[in-house]
C-alpha cells in the first residue's frame, strides 16, 4: 500500500510539476556495467528540465511503448522500505528547479549488492542506465528500470 502511496506521488508530481532539473553529473561508478554496454535509447541525464518532464510524463502515459528502451537518467537515490511486505524499493528522482516538486523511476540495480551497506545514502545525487520494464504487483500496474547502472561521486 505504502508503494502504491509513492507511486501515486510520483505521477501526480508527474502531472503537476511545470519543469525539473536534471541534476548534478556524478563520476564514479559503483555498479555491474549491464546496462552501459547497451545502446541508450533516451538520455534524461542531458536534457532541460522542461524536456525530461514532457518525456516522463510521456512514459508514464504511455509505457508499453517505451518497455525494452535503456533509458539514462540522472537526480537523487531515495529508498523506500515497505515494512508491511518487506520488500526495499530505489529509486532515482528528478526534482523540479525549486525542489518543490519531483518525478522519477524506481530502479534495480544489475548485480549483487546489499543494501544499506552498497547503495549511496538517500539524497545522493546519481546516474542510473537501465532497461525499462513494467510489473504488476498487488493488481497495480508499476514502471522501473533493471539491468541498471548505478553510478555516483562517494567522495
Amino acid at each position: 500500500m505504502k508503494k502504491l502511496a509513492l507511486v501515486l506521488l510520483i505521477c501526480l508530481t508527474a502531472l503537476t510539476l511545470t519543469g525539473c532539473a536534471s541534476g548534478d553529473k556524478n563520476g564514479a561508478s559503483n555498479a555491474g556495467t549491464t546496462a552501459q554496454v547497451q545502446k541508450i535509447d533516451l538520455d534524461l541525464s542531458q536534457m532541460s528540465g522542461t524536456i525530461v518532464y514532457s518525456q516522463v510524463s510521456n512514459i508514464l502515459a504511455d509505457p508499453s511503448a517505451y518497455t525494452g528502451k535503456v533509458i539514462k537518467m540522472t537526480g537523487y537515490y531515495d529508498v523506500f522500505e515497505d515494512t508491511s511486505s518487506g520488500n526495499t524499493y530505489f529509486s532515482c528522482i528528478i526534482p523540479d528547479a525549486t525542489a518543490c516538486c519531483a518525478q522519477g523511476f524506481e530502479f534495480v540495480w544489475a548485480g549483487e549488492h546489499a543494501y544499506p551497506n552498497d547503495y549511496p545514502a538517500p539524497g545522493t545525487g546519481v546516474t542510473v542506465t537501465g532497461r525499462f520494464e513494467t510489473y504488476t504487483e498487488d493488481e497495480y500496474l508499476y514502471v522501473h528500470l533493471v539491468d541498471a547502472d548505478v553510478e555516483w561521486d562517494k567522495a
